[in-house]
Parts: C-alpha cells; sequence; structure tokens
C-alpha cells in the first residue's frame, strides 16, 4: 500500500504544483508571515495521524492549510533574515533528489550525487582563489560548516591523537573571532570540548570590521600566558550588518603565528560570482577552509552550505573510520571516496543538486546581475533614508545589509534621547512585522537598536523599499505621539 501507482503519484502531485505555482503567481498580494499567534496556528493545522489514508481533497486541504501558515522568503517584501527566496529551480532538484533518495554517504549507491557535488566544491573553491588539491562537501548550513572548519582546525592544531584521546586541558587552546561573528563559533567550540569561553572575541570598529591590532594584542598575551592560540574565524558579511573582515591582513596574522585560518563567507561567499565586487573578498583565497551558504546569496532553498577546504587531505585525517560492515575494494571496482569518511554525518541528502540546477538554469551572469543588483538596492534605501530628516542611517550600507532607525524632530539629546528611540523603533519593528505587508529584522549598531533589511530576494525591488520607508514613518508618527503622551 506504500507503493503507489503512477496515476496515484501524479495525483498529488498536481495538486501539490498547482499550490505551488498559485502561491507563487501571486506571493506579492499575500502576507509576508501569518501573524497569528502559536494557539491560533495549532488551531489551523492541528495534526490527527488515523488508521486509514486520507481522501484526495483532504490532503489537498492539509496542504493548503500548511502552506496558509507558513512564512514566505520569497515574498518580495522579505526584507529581514538571509534567507533566499528558493529559486523553482532548487525545488524541483529537491523533489528529484528525495524522490530517487540517494544517500550521500556511499559512493557505490549513489555515485552520480557523489561525482555532482565533488565537481561542484572544486569548481566553487576555485572561484574563490583556492588552490588545487582543495576539496569539499555540502552540509546542512552554516552551524555544521562551522563546526566542520573549527574541527579541522583543532585535529590539525593539536594532533590527529585527539580525535581518540581527547582534550587533556581545560581552557588552554584560544580560537579568535570578533564581536560581531556568529554565534555558531562559540557553539562549535563548545561542541568539540574546547568550551565556548576558549573563542576570544576582539573588538570591531564602528563598521563592524575586526580590528587587527587587538587581535594581534589578544594573541600576545595569550601566548605569554602560556595558552595556545590555534586559529582565528573572520567574517566575511557579518549577521547585523554585513560587514566583511579585513580578510588579508587577519591571513597575515594567522601565517605569522602557523594558526588555521577560517572564514565565514555564509552570507557574503556568493560575491564572487561578481567580477567587480570580487576584491571584498580579498585575502579569502589564503583560507584553510571557508563556508559559503547557498541558502543566502545564492537564493537556492535551505539547507546548503558548501563547505570548502585548502586541503582536501584534512577532510579525510578528521572523519576517516573504518566501519566492519563496509567492505570494498576501491582499485578492482574504480569508485571514488565515500562521502561519509570526509562528513561529519553518514547519511546526507543530495542538497547539492538543488545548487547545481539552479546555476546551469540561470547561468552564472544572472546570479551575478541580481547580486549586484541587491546591492544597489541597499545602496538605494539609504540615500532615500538620508533624504528624510525623521530617518537616521545608523552605519553605511555594507553588502546588501541596511541599519536605520525613526527619528521625530527634536529628539536628540543622549543617552535619554537614544533610549526613548531604542523603545520607540523596537514598537516600530513589531508593527511592521504583525502587519503582514513588510518584513524588515533589527540590529544592534554602537550599542543603538536599529531597523535592519537585507535583500537576498530577487523578487524584491525598489517599490517595496519605498514601501518600507513609507509605512515606518507613518508607524513612527503615530507611535511617537502615543508614547509622549503626557511626558515632558
Amino acid at each position: 500500500m506504500l507503493d503507489w501507482s503512477r496515476a496515484e503519484i501524479l495525483e498529488l502531485l498536481d495538486t501539490a504544483s498547482e499550490i505551488w505555482t498559485r502561491t507563487l503567481a501571486d506571493i506579492a498580494n499575500l502576507a509576508v508571515v501569518p501573524g497569528r499567534s502559536q494557539a491560533e496556528v495549532v488551531e489551523q493545522v492541528g495534526l490527527e495521524f488515523q488508521a486509514q489514508p486520507l481522501a484526495s481533497e483532504e490532503l489537498r486541504g492539509f496542504l493548503e492549510r500548511f502552506v496558509g501558515n507558513s512564512g514566505l522568503p520569497g515574498h518580495p517584501a522579505f526584507l529581514g533574515y538571509i534567507v533566499g527566496a528558493g529559486t523553482p529551480a532548487a525545488a524541483i532538484a529537491d523533489l528529484l533528489a528525495s524522490a530517487l533518495t540517494p544517500n550521500v554517504g556511499g559512493w557505490q549507491f549513489s555515485p552520480g550525487a557523489h561525482e555532482l557535488e565533488r565537481q561542484l566544491v572544486d569548481w566553487f573553491g576555485g572561484i574563490l582563489g583556492l588552490p588545487e588539491g582543495r576539496g569539499g562537501l555540502v552540509v546542512g548550513g552554516g552551524a555544521i560548516g562551522n563546526l566542520v572548519g573549527l574541527k579541522l582546525a583543532r585535529d590539525q592544531q593539536l594532533g590527529l591523537t585527539v580525535r581518540r584521546e581527547g582534550l587533556r586541558e581545560t581552557a588552554s587552546h584560544i580560537i579568535y573571532a570578533s564581536d560581531q561573528a556568529h554565534d555558531t563559533i562559540q557553539r562549535g567550540a563548545d561542541i568539540l570540548g574546547l568550551g565556548s569561553s576558549s573563542v576570544s572575541v576582539i573588538a570591531s570598529d564602528s563598521s563592524g570590521r575586526m580590528l587587527i591590532d587587538e587581535l594581534r594584542g589578544a594573541i600576545d598575551r595569550d601566548i605569554a600566558a602560556g595558552t595556545r592560540p590555534i586559529a582565528v574565524v573572520a567574517t566575511a558579511g557579518t549577521t547585523g550588518t554585513g560587514a566583511v573582515d579585513p580578510l588579508e591582513e587577519i591571513a597575515t596574522v594567522a601565517t605569522e603565528h602557523g594558526l588555521w585560518f577560517h572564514v565565514d563567507a555564509a552570507y557574503g561567499g556568493g560575491l564572487a560570482l561578481v567580477p567587480e565586487l570580487r576584491e571584498v573578498l580579498s585575502g579569502i583565497e589564503r583560507a584553510d577552509s571557508v563556508i559559503v551558504d547557498a541558502h543566502k546569496w545564492l537564493y537556492v532553498s535551505a539547507p546548503a552550505c558548501l563547505t570548502l577546504v585548502r586541503d582536501a587531505k584534512h577532510l579525510t585525517q578528521s572523519f576517516a573510520v573504518a566501519p566492519a560492515y563496509v567492505f570494498e575494494d576501491a582499485g578492482r571496482s574504480g569508485q571514488g571516496v565515500n562521502a561519509a569518511f570526509i562528513s561529519p554525518t553518514f547519511s546526507r541528502a543530495f542538497d547539492a543538486l538543488k545548487i547545481i540546477l539552479s546555476l546551469l538554469a540561470h547561468g552564472t551572469d544572472a546570479y551575478a546581475a541580481r547580486i549586484r543588483h541587491d546591492v544597489r538596492l541597499s545602496e538605494y534605501l539609504a540615500g532615500r533614508i538620508e533624504e528624510e530628516p525623521d530617518l537616521e542611517l545608523l552605519i553605511p550600507p555594507s553588502l546588501s545589509v541596511c541599519c536605520y532607525r525613526y527619528r521625530p524632530p527634536g529628539v536628540s539629546m543622549p543617552p535619554a534621547g537614544d533610549d526613548y528611540l531604542d523603545e520607540l523603533n523596537e514598537r516600530i519593528l513589531v508593527e511592521l512585522q504583525l502587519g503582514g505587508r513588510l518584513f524588515p529584522s533589527n540590529a544592534t549598531v554602537q550599542g543603538r537598536f536599529a531597523l535592519r533589511t537585507c535583500i537576498v530576494n530577487f523578487r524584491t525591488e525598489a517599490a517595496e523599499l519605498d514601501l518600507l520607508l513609507e509605512e515606518t514613518r507613518r508607524i513612527g508618527e503615530r507611535l511617537h505621539a502615543e508614547l509622549t503622551a503626557g511626558r515632558p
């Protein structure tokens, strides 16, 4: 009863396809997020599993309710987080990859998937400038990608015996990252047994970029104190403001001290496809490991993280195992390397296919044009903000991130003025998001609350940004009047 006929498969496939394509056709007129409470969502999508199968119309109703209670990162007014819109080609690739269930763990039963993924990571590593002998894999998101990079750093710096013997010392190995680095760096240090406190947080400048003098000073102090620096993590596209650390200078510091150099380019790595913007990533080619989330600025559906290494053998050294239930004679069979032996996972979906099919279906020129356009849209938004007397740009836009706030006339005296503006803009954000028409997010810029936009969406245009500023001012004026009623 689980093995459907072709007609049964097509019936449900046609239903899902109709709902999907109808949603895409009308996406600009839908709410960005449902705006319902948890109790309301549970009422809409409550499950009751039954002994007998649901009829076709009941299945359609279930899918309709799911879609009606989903957020839509592909909506042109989704401006909040670094989540790509999801290309249609990526969705079709996911369907085919799931339908064939190629487990990208063993080469023998997924040879096409293995070789396609290998070619993809080799190609993208080459674009970033990594040398011959590079390698990599596609993992489920930047958190896992950063974990892989930190594990390689730990194993190469402390010796491969650490895989068997574990850490013999406590809080004696240091990883350096800026105060703008992603939280997954500390989480990765925790998982690896180094402890989150092993991450030494380096101050950043007013643009959100790691301060090199601070990095050098921290390393010198730690060495003098008898601790052992092992790695430096740079960020190419911080989550809050889109800042890119000075990669070339950090690489030099890492080389001088013999440290592993990892670059979290989960967001900014897509710039490698744009010739005139590629220089923003200068120095990334010196990295020992790099991650690029394809579900961010390569626009595919999540999850899909390119995890790239300077020397492919490091993956084997860190993840190789020899399970007794796997017998192979690669010399006779001519098969390739099992991905399970160079990865933190054994069973793994073929997430690389959605990246590959999207690149093939659209071409790299289209990607470059859209990434370039996203950057220009962010610059356009910043220009509009600077023209308005009651809006304030808190930091120049970086990559495709823009941070601003609503500042009513007459509110100017810090710190009381800034505290009030934080409160006011927090309220504005909530109302913008709950309104359903727009979805910005927030950031902290030099200690102040900011409204934040990040454009990694091929449907976003200037009209959505104009609407955002219009709504920010409309809501801001009303809330300011309410909040200051009766105040001096």
